[in-house]
């Protein structure tokens, strides 16, 4: 499956929604510096694209349903390499939040659109398989991008915004390979197909199956842990540089890590962890886990041990995120599993912009090390609802309840 090429264009353009955040990150030291903002405004500077994904994801995706996937992930991914570069050449803070913000609608259409060319390539047990190839790519992306971010940073960080252009040439690998795939897949009669399943499952509210109290407190969690993970990855760098002096590369490096170790668990002992000591145990150590290196972030005073302590949260992270999906997965109806995992992808989204304008008073009041302990508090609280969660029996939700 790794040879087939519209397969490995699809995961590539997945990882642009990594690269929108991964640019910035490893520079918001010197972006702070060069536009004179203070540490709590900066979060928000980072999250700005978050809030517009989250909102515009819902609506490519019924527009992609109507018109096709194409139609929508092209002009998408133009104005992802556009808005994107275009903060090189800002000339001010407000500037720069206007053109992240339209980075994030673009975003939000290719994601929908990358999403729904999944749906319509592949089926069943090769679905789940290509989804497993995805969270490895995300993986990759979130080890490479702020590596190469970092690296570009140290010329000057408005280079790193050079690498939004990666989308001009998955573009035209979107006019000519997958159109190509495309037209052959409608003229085998798949389209229509799967038209008359979308329909047949049409009459189902979305807000019947998100409200079920089976699905609602994990549609929750995933809200909370996106936006808890995001906290780290808005002030450690700003930490890094306040008191390890650590350059812009270093802090990419370190960042990295954390996507190491969470690529390498994912990938090879989630499944294992859970098989061995039950999704209760596991799920409990690694909210546990991530809690304490929350904690420790602030108390580093050496790179290598920062590098530790990057490893470890890696490790929390990619066993936390997957562990969500799955859970949630197993949660939902068959039919409705891309309707329900798209709405727990855009909750993450919506977390992540959230979580700095929460901590940001905080931050003001105090300093960058409340914002951790704060995170720290909201990790242990999200793993409470999780293990109560999973200490119930699964039952699927009632979508009968829509017809009467």
């Amino acid at each position: 499956m790794l040879r087939d090429a519209k397969l490995i264009l699809i995961l590539a353009i997945g990882t642009l929604t990594v690269m929108a955040g991964a640019v910035v990150v490893p520079n918001l030291p010197d972006l702070v510096a060069d536009f004179q903002l203070d540490p709590e405004i900066a979060g928000i500077l980072v999250g700005t694209h978050f809030i517009t994904v989250a909102l515009s994801v819902p609506g490519f995706g019924v527009l992609s349903d109507r018109v096709g996937s194409l139609p929508v992930l092209v002009p998408s991914l133009l104005g992802y390499a556009l808005f994107g570069s275009l903060g090189a050449v800002v000339p001010g803070f407000q500037s720069l939040m206007v053109v992240r913000a339209l980075l994030g609608v673009s975003t939000g259409g290719l994601t929908a659109s990358s999403m729904g060319l999944l749906g319509k390539f592949y089926h069943g047990e090769e679905r789940q398989q290509v989804l497993a190839y995805a969270s490895g790519a995300l993986a990759i992306g979130n080890i490479l991008y702020p590596l190469i971010a970092g690296l570009l940073g140290q010329i000057g960080w408005r280079w790193a915004f050079c690498m939004y252009w990666l989308a001009i040439p998955f573009a035209l690998g979107c006019l000519t390979l997958l159109r190509r795939e495309a037209a052959k897949l409608n003229a085998s009669g798949d389209r229509a197909a799967s038209a008359g399943e979308a329909n047949a499952s049409g009459h189902i509210p979305l807000h019947v199956l998100v409200t079920d109290p089976k699905v609602l407190p994990m549609l929750l969690s995933m809200l909370l842990t996106s936006g808890t993970i995001y906290i780290a990855f808005v002030y450690l760098p700003i930490y890094m540089r306040e008191e390890l002096q650590a350059a812009t590369a270093s802090i990419g490096m370190v960042l990295a890590t954390t996507a190491i170790g969470s690529g390498c668990i994912a990938a090879f002992g989630v499944r294992r962890l859970a098989q061995t000591f039950g999704n209760l145990t596991t799920s409990t150590v690694a909210y546990g886990l991530l809690a304490a290196m929350l904690l420790a972030f602030p108390n580093v005073t050496s790179l290598p041990l920062m590098f530790a302590v990057a490893l470890c949260f890696g490790l929390a992270l990619g066993t936390i995120m997957p562990s969500l999906y799955g859970y949630l997965s197993s949660r939902t109806p068959t039919r409705f599993q891309a309707t329900i995992l798209a709405t727990g992808t855009g909750l993450g989204f919506l977390g992540q912009f959230l979580a700095p304008i929460a901590l940001a008073p905080i931050v003001a009041r105090y300093d960058i090390i409340s914002a951790f302990w704060t995170a720290a508090l909201f990790a242990l609280g999200t793993g409470v609802l999780m293990a109560w969660q999973l200490s119930q029996r699964i039952t699927l939700p009632n979508v009968d309840r829509s017809s009467g």
